[in-house]
């Protein structure tokens, strides 16, 4: 039985429980005077003004760890509220799926903490969809704020959907117990970013998977090609963040069911704590702490040649430079790699060339590797999604420059599997869109929509590309890309690429 926590009035059921806030009452005008106006003035034009306040209300539910052992989560409910037509009545829900956070205490319910790793993004949900006439039920996840479960399952599919189903599930319930004048129509809209819009595309899966598809779904900038995202970096073109990224892959996938992977197989003794850092007390002050005391490398994941390997020296040439690379920093052992590169040399992802080069999906198909044999690639297929033939209208968005989540490991490979299935499904309807517009045409593509929606989505795609390349070049290169930095040309899409997915969600609520 889920139990559902609400205010402080309500007794706790069970040992997860923990007292949580009354809920927040936030009108459009203090929307508009307090956060809106702290945004970048496209950004404000792009989100529009408030038309309603919201009321933002914590909950907690029960939900599953990795090991499917029972844990407990909690999440955010924006309702919104106001006398126009939009805030009230029967409404859609938007179910809004995080992306990495290295801060255990981050809580997007927290709109009165800016403290709060989580509060700027929990301001712009507000701003973007609650106060635009949509409830917004946003997870936290397993393992963060009250979640008594030690780690997070990160990027694990199945939990990570069920956790976001539990969460949803919650969060209706308790829609339906504080208020009668805003209430569920029905349709349901899933999104997210990055490790979001990879836990949004499982969730949508999943929703399809038990015959309840959503309206419509925005995965944006996710590594959907999980075991293509795992080989790129092996092969030795890491992507930026790599060493917290694999840290908690690593620790998730210590803790699958079964054929779990061992943690001190794959870590440099000096590092071996790595896995178990994040989540955890951790901002961007603190990580630079945690390198200086040499808990976990800021770049080098890998040893300098000679390493003693042929097949790894041999590659060192691909690598982007030699911040990846150090003589004794590194996180990961050479002994491992060269198994993983082995491995990749078997059984090749079509995602991922073997010999570094950006993979053709006009020529070839990116299918997943046959049989790997190496527990983490095991593991890594296992959690990949380009087996989901999506049932409901779905949005990709992302920028093919984004040195974190590489396009062509992202929407670039959903798209050649869409586009190849469409005259074996021609019911399928979906659209993708590209960012950045420097150096090649502008990207925004589309199948089965109508004259109608394309139009619109269209004209909203070029506003967000245009608005994203100007705010991009704005910025000192040593801004863009800042690891782990707030201002970093990966972080610097979710705005734009959430603007596009709303009015891709406008197209299906009526």
């Amino acid at each position: 039985m889920k139990r559902l926590i609400f205010s402080l009035l309500l007794v706790c059921s069970s040992a997860f429980c923990s007292p949580l806030p009354p809920p927040t009452a936030l009108s459009a005008s203090d929307l508009k005077t307090r956060w809106l106006r702290q945004l970048p003035e496209d950004q404000q034009a792009l989100i529009g003004p408030p038309r309603c306040g919201v009321r933002v209300a914590k909950f907690e539910y029960d939900t599953v760890g990795g090991e499917n052992e029972p844990t407990n989560a909690s999440g955010a409910l924006m309702i919104p509220d106001g006398p126009q037509a939009r805030c009230h009545g029967l409404r859609p829900i938007v179910l809004y799926a995080h992306g990495t956070a290295i801060d255990r205490a981050a809580d997007l319910s927290a709109v009165q903490d800016p403290k709060n790793s989580a509060y700027p993004l929990a301001q712009r949900l507000a701003l973007l969809f609650a106060a635009q006439g949509f409830i917004v039920i946003a997870p936290n996840y397993a393992g963060y704020d009250v979640s008594s479960l030690s780690y997070t399952p990160y990027l694990n599919e199945k939990q990570q959907a069920q956790d976001m189903l539990d969460g949803l599930a919650a969060g209706r319930r308790l829609l339906a117990q504080i208020t009668r004048q805003v209430r569920d129509n029905g349709k349901l809209f899933v999104t997210g970013y990055s490790q979001g819009g990879y836990v949004a595309m499982a969730t949508l899966k999943a929703l399809d998977a038990q015959g309840k598809p959503a309206t419509a779904g925005a995965p944006l900038s996710g590594p959907y090609a999980l075991a293509a995202a795992g080989d790129e970096v092996f092969l030795g073109h890491p992507n930026f963040g790599a060493s917290v990224y694999l840290s908690m892959i690593a620790n998730s996938y210590a803790h699958l069911p079964s054929g779990s992977i061992r943690l001190e197989d794959i870590f440099n003794p000096r590092y071996a704590d790595a896995p178990r850092l994040f989540p955890g007390n951790v901002n961007k002050d603190t990580f630079k702490t945690l390198v200086q005391d040499g808990k976990i490398p800021l770049a080098a994941i890998f040893q300098s040649p000679p390493t003693g390997y042929a097949n790894l020296d041999a590659l060192h040439e691909g690598l982007l430079n030699d911040a990846w690379l150090d003589p004794s920093n590194y996180l990961i052992t050479s002994a491992y790699r060269s198994a993983y590169v082995g491995d990749i040399t078997a059984h090749p992802d079509g995602a991922a060339p073997v010999d570094g080069s950006q993979p053709d999906f006009s020529k070839n198909l990116p299918n997943l590797p046959a049989q790997p044999g190496n527990p983490l690639r095991i593991a890594l297929k296992n959690n990949d999604l380009r087996d989901y033939e999506p049932s409901m209208p779905l949005f990709l968005c992302g920028a093919h420059r984004d040195p974190e989540v590489f396009w062509s490991q992202g929407a670039a490979t959903m798209k050649a599997l869409l586009e190849s299935k469409v005259k074996t499904l021609p019911s399928m309807r979906f659209a993708v869109l590209d960012l950045d517009t420097q150096g090649h045409s502008a990207l925004f593509s589309d199948h089965g929509l109508s004259s109608r929606q394309r139009n619109i989505l269209s004209k909203t795609a070029i506003a967000v590309q245009k608005n994203f390349v100007a705010h991009q070049y704005r910025n000192a290169l040593d801004q863009v890309f800042t690891l782990l930095s707030l201002q970093g040309y990966h972080a610097a899409e979710e705005p734009y690429c959430a603007v596009a997915a709303r009015t891709f969600f406008g197209l299906f609520s009526r």
